[in-house]
């Protein structure tokens, strides 16, 4: 009975999500790629778009970007005056994570580990009030996005 209950509730989680249901390599090879995008999509804002900003409101905008790639439009911190340019790639790259270490992907632990580290490397970024000392922390981001990306990559 709990074996079903459990089941039960993967399967409510999984199709709230949006994920493949199926356990088939294929299935969740489209989900890998959709992390990646997730993913190369939060670098290019954070290593790229934050660090290129001039002002404060330029790295805080880029990483309130990063923040809702991380998170997805259901994040706690998800702030959607700043935008979503991770929209119609995922459900964020958090809960996407958190659905491929439940599906065993390879790597997908360790890039969740990465992108958790982000996401908390992300909050004290914008909630500094100084260009130089935002900015270092959003590059560490990046960096950290990147060995996601690499994790990830042994699922394919």
């Amino acid at each position: 009975m709990r074996t079903i209950a459990i089941g039960a509730v993967a399967l409510a989680c999984l199709g709230v999500l949006g994920m493949p249901l199926a356990g088939s390599g294929q299935a969740m090879a489209g989900s890998v790629d959709q992390i990646q995008m997730q993913l190369k999509t939060a670098m290019f804002h954070a290593g790229e778009l934050a660090q290129k900003a001039t002002n404060l409101q330029g790295v805080q905008l880029h990483t309130h970007h990063v923040l809702n790639c991380l998170e997805g439009p259901k994040g706690a911190d998800f702030f959607a005056q700043a935008g979503n340019p991770c929209q119609s790639q995922g459900n964020g790259i958090i809960p996407d994570l958190q659905v491929a270490a439940m599906h065993n992907v390879a790597g997908a632990q360790a890039a969740l580990q990465e992108a958790m580290i982000c996401q908390n490397l992300a909050k004290q970024a914008l909630a500094s009030t100084n260009l130089n000392e935002a900015q270092p922390y959003v590059l560490v981001v990046s960096r950290h996005l990147q060995a996601a990306s690499q994790d990830l990559a042994q699922a394919q």
